[in-house]
């Protein structure tokens, strides 16, 4: 029986050291009876979703929003899961490793080093405590937004606890949103088809308004851009041939043109408001495309809800 214990506990407690090396969840390690505290030190903004032991071919992702301003102080957190907080103060020592990037996506782009700066690559985790922030500072003004910037971010030793083989090395997509960027609610609107210069299309199932139709979404597409998307038909049909719809605002007057990627036609509506109030975060918008052919005409008031 006793050779049973015995063996017993020696497969336990070689479990809980596996164990330790790859679990993410706070609160699970309790004193260990000599005055310390066994805890997983990991990157806290990581979620949940490698699968324990596995070979890490890939690198957990995620991504942080901020504003596209010249500088701003991202936050990555540091975590130490111990019952109690840190026994005491943890000097955790973070280092960037871009072959973490390489190895996840070829679609992203290293952040250049030019972009960002590192304050410090010692993060004290204080006695009691179980976060505390290593901080980026990222130029997002200067951002090319026609690429997905990321940072591989790997905590390379801690003086308490045992750095996570899952959650210790992660990669981080740096996503700038400018001060457009977000979801709007159609105030009032009308999109209109013609068969030719001058004829509606007549009958038509896709003329109306566009009051019902689903919230649309400007994406940061640069400093001063967005683009449009989520745009429909009256009934709520997708529409064909203008994906890609940019408006680029002019900070100084809040005039905004309109373009598109994939549609050199689309234009603004001549004599038609197309602005943008900061007052009450909202869009006036005409535009056109097809004029010579088959013209298609939009017309769009859109308000700031809630941020995307």
């Amino acid at each position: 029986m006793k050779t049973h214990l015995k063996l017993y506990s020696v497969i336990m407690a070689l479990g809980i050291c596996l164990f330790t090396s790859c679990v993410k969840e706070d609160n699970m390690f309790t004193d260990n009876g000599n005055g310390g505290e066994s805890g997983i030190v990991e990157l806290g903004d990581l979620p949940p979703t490698r699968t324990a032991g596995a070979t890490a071919v890939t690198y957990t992702t995620v991504t942080k929003s901020f504003d596209a301003a010249a500088e701003v102080d991202v936050p990555i957190v540091i975590n130490y899961t111990g019952v109690n907080g840190a026994p005491a103060d943890v000097t955790v020592q973070v280092a960037i490793n871009n072959a973490a990037v390489a190895a996840t996506s070829t679609t992203y782009t290293a952040l250049p080093t030019n972009l960002y700066t590192i304050p410090s690559n010692t993060v004290t985790i204080l006695k009691g405590q179980k976060k505390a922030n290593f901080i980026v500072k990222v130029k997002a003004s200067s951002f090319n937004f026609a690429l997905t910037y990321a940072l591989g971010i790997q905590i390379t030793s801690s003086s308490n606890g045992i750095v996570s083989g899952n959650y210790g090395t992660g990669v981080f997509i740096f996503s700038a949103k400018n001060q457009w960027d977000g979801v709007y609610q159609i105030v009032s609107g009308q999109v209109t088809r013609y068969t030719a210069v001058g004829v509606v299309e007549n009958p038509s199932t896709l003329n109306g308004t566009q009051v019902g139709n689903p919230n649309i979404t400007m994406i940061t597409n640069g400093a001063n851009s967005v683009i449009v998307s989520n745009m429909k038909w009256f009934g709520g049909g997708g529409i064909a041939g203008i994906d890609n719809t940019v408006a680029t605002i002019n900070p100084t007057t809040n005039a905004v043109t309109m373009s598109c990627l994939t549609n050199a036609t689309l234009a603004n509506r001549a004599g038609l408001p197309n602005n943008y109030d900061p007052a009450t975060k909202t869009f006036t918008l005409n535009f056109d495309w097809n004029q010579t052919t088959a013209p298609r005409q939009m017309s769009l008031v859109l308000k700031y809800v809630s941020a995307r």
